[in-house]
């Protein structure tokens, strides 16, 4: 894939407990336009964009591409608790707020934008497949310039938690957000690979026949056991081990958050993240920060 070049980012990652009233403040730091009807899943997706473009100005064709991993949590369960354990018509707002697009229309409203507007999921590489398919438009020339994010609450299932959750990490709301570009001028990064394997052994073995300068830093998803990270570092000898789940805690959007992390902490370095989901795909990002 061509580089695509990032001008700015952010990333939030915090306790489930944070009072939404708390969200709507923070927001206003970094826009006057505030929404009454907004639930969690649309905060979040508002305030780490606006992080990401507070002071930046963005063309009006900017395109937005939200992923998600389970997309409006806290909305939905409310609305099923209201069908079910009440007995009622879930109410107007909340039925229209469980469509987790719906957060990107708000962001497009406060941002001015009118370009193209995509949610993406894919259990456990939503990130890596929404920026696969914002790399196509771009080599296609139908976007010059977008915003892609990762949102998710944290999971309210016990049971889906520790699937999603092997190492206990603490569970925590997480939105990360980059505006690229195809233009370097200006930029402080870049995705310079995103590639997807079938398996372990076909990533390491397109590992062996990698082309380009050493590995600084290396990552893995939550999925990725000891046993398959040990394979996979012998392979690329990287620097260091990044481990951002330790310091930023567990979301579906974890990865998104991680890449946030490392081009806030790390400068004049690489990283190449290596993920993986319950079918045994794996994915790998590679991420320069300049």
């Amino acid at each position: 894939m061509k580089p695509l070049y990032i001008h700015s980012f952010s990333f939030y990652t915090g306790a489930p407990s944070v009072e939404v009233q708390w969200l709507k403040a923070e927001i206003t730091h970094y826009s006057p336009v505030t929404f009454r009807r907004a639930n969690r899943f649309i905060l979040l997706t508002l305030l780490g964009a606006c992080q990401c473009t507070h002071g930046r100005s963005l063309a009006a064709d900017t395109a937005l591409y939200l992923t998600t991993e389970h997309g409006n949590l806290g909305e939905t369960a409310t609305v099923l608790e209201e069908m079910e354990g009440a007995r009622s018509l879930p109410k107007p707002f909340g039925f229209i707020n469980t469509m987790s697009g719906t957060a990107t229309f708000y962001l497009a409203q406060t941002l001015g934008v009118m370009g193209r507007n995509i949610t993406v999921s894919s259990q456990h590489l939503s990130f890596e497949r929404g920026l696969e398919l914002l790399a196509l438009d771009f080599a296609g020339v139908l976007e010059g310039s977008a915003l892609i994010g990762g949102v998710d609450e944290a999971s309210f299932s016990g049971e889906k938690a520790e699937q999603a959750n092997p190492q206990d990490w603490p569970m925590a709301d997480g939105s990360a957000w980059f505006h690229v570009t195809s233009v370097r001028e200006g930029a402080c990064g870049a995705f310079k690979a995103n590639r997807s394997f079938r398996d372990a052994a076909a990533c390491i073995e397109w590992i062996g026949k990698r082309e380009g300068t050493p590995v600084d830093l290396l990552s893995f998803g939550a999925l990725v056991d000891g046993k398959e990270a040990a394979a996979l570092k012998r392979a690329l000898r990287p620097a260091a081990e990044f481990e951002y789940l330790k310091d930023g805690g567990y979301c579906g959007s974890a990865t998104a958050c991680g890449l946030g992390r490392f081009l806030d902490r790390f400068q004049g370095r690489s990283l190449i993240h290596i993920n993986k989901d319950r079918r045994g795909n794996y994915a790998l990002l590679e991420v320069e920060r300049y």
